[in-house]
C-alpha cells in the first residue's frame, strides 16, 4: 500500500470509465484534472509516478489522447516564479519581512492586476475569524492570507515557515514522504469519512515523529505556545499532510485548505474552499508566496528566512498585498 499503488488503481479505474465514449463537460474537467495532477508533480521533480503510470499503462498518453479526441486542451502548467531567484545571505525573522513588505504597500505600491487575487481574497473571507482560535499560517504558501488577516486587525495569528526545508533541517533528513504515506494508505483502504480518515492517519504519523524526536519536540513546543481553545491551520492545499500531523499531536487542531486533490474532495469536504485543484498552482506561484522568501532556520522558537535580492520581486509582492487588501 502507498503512493504509487494508490495512484495506479485510481488512474486505471478512471481511464476505464473515461476512454472510448463521448464525454460531457464534467468528465472532461475530471480528465484535465487527472492530467494536471501529474503535470504538477512532474514539474516539482516527482518523476516516479509519471514514469510508472506511463510505462505500465500508458496513462499520461491516454489522458492526452482523450482530451485531443474531444478537442480539449489540458489545463496550462503554471510555472513557478522561484526559478533563478537569488537570495541574500542575511537572515531575517518572518515578522521583520512582514513589516518591510507592508511599508512598501503603504508607500504606494501599485496594486497587482493578477486575477487570482480575487479568489484568494474570497478564500480568506470564507475562513472567517473567531476570538477563541489561533490561526496558524503555513508559509510560504499562506503568506498572503496571513497578511490579509493581519491587515484586518486582531491577534491570534501565527506565521510558521513549516515546509519541506523546515522538515528536512529539523528532522535531520527527508521525512515529508513518510508523513504523507498514511494519507494514501487511508485512501487505499477506502476511507472517505474525515473522522475515520483522521483516526487512521494520526497514530501512523505519530510513529513517524517518534522516529524523528527533534521534529516531534519542535512541533510540540510550537503547539504548546498557543493558548487559544482552538487551532486552525491555513494553507494552499493538496494532501493536508502538515495539518494532519499537527492534529496528531494536539486535539485542538483543525485546518482549512483552498483546495485539494480530486480524490480527497469528499474526505476534506467542509475544510476546502473549492474543488478546483487546477487552481492550486495559481495560489502557490504568486510572488509573495513563491519567490520573496526562502526558509533559512528555526531557533529559539522563531522562524528565519532569507529574502529575494531582486527589488522587482519585492515590488511585485507588495503589489499583490495591495491588491488583496483593496478588495476588503
Amino acid at each position: 500500500m502507498g503512493f504509487l499503488s494508490f495512484h495506479e488503481t485510481y488512474y486505471t479505474d478512471a481511464l476505464q470509465r473515461l476512454e472510448g465514449r463521448a464525454l460531457g463537460e464534467r468528465e472532461l474537467c475530471e480528465t484535465k484534472r487527472l492530467l494536471k495532477l501529474l503535470d504538477d508533480l512532474l514539474d516539482e521533480g516527482y518523476t516516479a509516478l509519471n514514469r510508472a503510470l506511463e510505462e505500465k499503462y500508458g496513462a499520461v498518453s491516454r489522458l492526452r489522447a482523450i482530451l485531443k479526441a474531444h478537442g480539449e486542451p489540458p489545463f496550462p502548467l503554471q510555472k513557478r516564479t522561484l526559478s533563478g531567484v537569488a537570495y541574500g545571505e542575511t537572515e531575517a525573522e518572518v515578522e521583520t519581512v512582514c513589516r518591510q513588505l507592508e511599508a512598501r504597500v503603504q508607500s504606494g505600491a501599485a496594486p497587482s492586476d493578477e486575477p487570482f487575487l480575487a479568489d484568494l481574497r474570497a478564500y480568506c473571507a470564507w475562513i472567517g475569524r473567531r476570538t477563541d482560535t489561533a490561526y496558524v499560517f503555513l508559509l510560504r504558501d499562506a503568506f498572503l492570507p496571513y497578511l490579509w488577516f493581519r491587515g484586518n486587525g486582531g491577534g491570534g495569528l501565527y506565521p510558521w515557515v513549516v515546509n519541506r526545508d523546515f522538515l528536512r533541517q529539523t528532522a535531520g533528513g527527508d521525512v515529508d514522504d513518510l508523513l504523507r504515506l498514511p494519507v494514501y494508505e487511508a485512501l487505499e483502504s477506502g476511507i472517505s469519512d474525515y473522522r475515520d480518515f483522521s483516526a487512521f492517519c494520526k497514530p501512523r504519523m505519530r510513529r513517524v515523529l517518534c522516529e524523528h524526536p527533534a521534529l516531534e519536540r519542535t512541533f510540540r513546543e510550537l503547539l504548546c505556545g498557543l493558548r487559544e481553545e482552538r487551532i486552525l491551520v491555513v494553507e494552499s492545499g493538496y494532501c493536508g499532510t502538515i495539518p494532519l500531523t499537527l492534529a496528531a499531536l494536539d486535539d485542538r487542531v483543525d485546518f482549512r485548505l483552498y483546495t485539494t486533490a480530486p480524490y480527497l474532495y469528499e474526505v476534506y469536504r467542509g475544510r476546502i474552499f473549492c474543488e478546483r485543484y487546477e487552481q492550486v498552482r495559481s495560489f502557490e506561484t504568486l510572488y509573495a508566496q513563491d519567490a520573496l522568501t526562502r526558509f533559512s532556520s528555526f531557533r529559539n522558537g522563531r522562524f528565519f528566512v532569507r529574502t529575494a535580492a531582486d527589488d522587482g520581486i519585492w515590488e511585485k509582492a507588495a503589489g499583490e498585498v495591495a491588491a488583496l487588501r483593496d478588495g476588503n
